[in-house]
């Protein structure tokens, strides 16, 4: 329970440090390609308003949006595009002086793919290089379509998610690690008082034992003496109740005591019918009608003792809290590699009940506890500890009229 407890929080801690840094860095790279694309499309249309060039200047601003790119004597150099003029769709001017990568043929070419686009702004790759591009009508049935390299910017945002991706798998690595070895420093007090529990439950049982004991004991004494008398009855109903209960303390503290519980194939079939067996005579007096279908040979992998436990408290408990001549069913049956157990009673006033408290310990739907109903509240959290021991799994479920506890394992 406690390493069950220790991962579940080195889980939930590193999945949330997970989420954070990926949005995080998911923002800063959007927020990082974002300006570029600003930048981009500030120069494209800068040079779009100097008819195709970056003139000679010392020192100037443009403002695109709420982006401000500060221009230099260089970045008519560091600039590398290229502007195509038409005039009624022909190439009429091809400005080559800042790229490489075209003849002007080319150049013309692809400026007239872009002008049949019909886009003012994109972007496209050629060659392995990045290109943004803007296309402005200028006057009447003149056009110009300037294309900027960008290249750097594409490669530096690139090399910004790359970077970044591999330090958020870094940190998120490093703090795996740090949760991991820090966690039961943390869980320290919730584990010291899960032991001090389990601790007080098998001491205060061991102790509880004496005194039943003792009690039981004068208890005979008196009826050797005085005779049986409806007194004496109640106190022996009593401490069988008491026993009862600390015997089901000490099964559920051992239960948590001990680690993985080393799993064995067993015969299902043979322990259920053993069970029904032993209650059918139970259930027969009080008038209840029992049915039970058990498949032949399902094995399944389980502890022997602890499996009879488990079907024995599903049986005992829909007898206890069947209707008044109503009806308790057994099904046992494989389907592939899975063994399903349903045990269920007729419960009439099943409708609206909080199902989902019904595993938890000590708690009984009957809050009045009336000794009618011989039960202690934590006979269902054995079965779901033990269910969780055979890695299966415990559900109940509420329909006409029925209640049905279902194990798959």
């Amino acid at each position: 329970m406690i390493r069950k407890l220790q991962n579940k929080f080195i889980a939930i801690a590193t999945l949330s440090m997970c989420v954070m840094i990926l949005l995080v860095l998911f923002l800063i790279n959007m927020i990082s390609s974002i300006r570029n694309r600003q930048e981009s499309g500030a120069l494209l249309q800068y040079i779009a308003n100097n008819d195709g060039y970056i003139p000679s200047f010392q020192k100037s601003e443009i403002t695109h949006g709420d982006l401000e790119v500060v221009l230099t004597p260089e970045t008519q150099f560091e600039t590398r595009y290229f502007a195509v003029r038409f005039e009624n769709g022909k190439v009429v001017d091809v400005n080559l002086e800042h790229v490489a990568a075209f003849s002007q043929e080319n150049a013309a070419t692809f400026a007239e793919r872009l002008l049949e686009r019909k886009d003012e702004r994109g972007s496209c790759i050629v060659d392995g290089r990045s290109y943004d591009y803007l296309v402005r009508e200028v006057g009447k049935d003149v056009a110009l379509v300037v294309v900027l390299d960008t290249t750097r910017l594409y490669n530096s945002t690139v090399s910004m998610i790359r970077f970044s991706t591999y330090v958020g798998l870094i940190m998120i690595g490093l703090f795996f690690v740090m949760v991991s070895v820090l966690s039961r420093r943390v869980l320290k007090p919730i584990i010291d008082n899960i032991d001090s529990q389990k601790q007080f439950i098998t001491n205060a049982s061991h102790e509880l034992k004496t005194p039943l004991a003792i009690i039981s004991a004068n208890t005979e004494v008196i009826e050797m003496t005085a005779g049986e008398s409806e007194w004496t009855k109640s106190i022996r109903n009593q401490i069988e109740r008491l026993n009862g209960l600390i015997g089901r303390l000490i099964t559920l503290a051992k239960l948590q005591e001990y680690g993985q519980t080393e799993l064995t194939e067993v015969n299902a079939s043979a322990i259920t019918r053993d069970v029904v067996i032993s209650f059918q005579p139970v259930l027969s007096q009080s008038g209840k009608e029992f049915v039970h279908e058990i498949e032949e040979e399902v094995m399944v992998m389980a502890e022997d003792r602890s499996f009879h436990e488990l079907v024995s408290i599903l049986v005992d408990n829909a007898a206890k809290y069947c209707d008044d001549n109503g009806k308790v069913e057994v099904r046992l049956s494989k389907k592939g590699r899975t063994m399903t157990l349903a045990v269920s009673n007729s419960y009439a006033e099943g409708e609206g009940v909080d199902y989902s408290r019904f595993f938890d310990r000590f708690y009984r739907q009957d809050q009045s506890h009336n000794s009618e109903k011989k039960g202690y509240g934590i006979g269902l959290s054995m079965a779901s500890e033990m269910v969780q021991k055979f890695k299966g799994k415990i559900s109940v479920t509420y329909k006409d009229g029925m209640i049905c506890f279902t194990v798959t394992i």
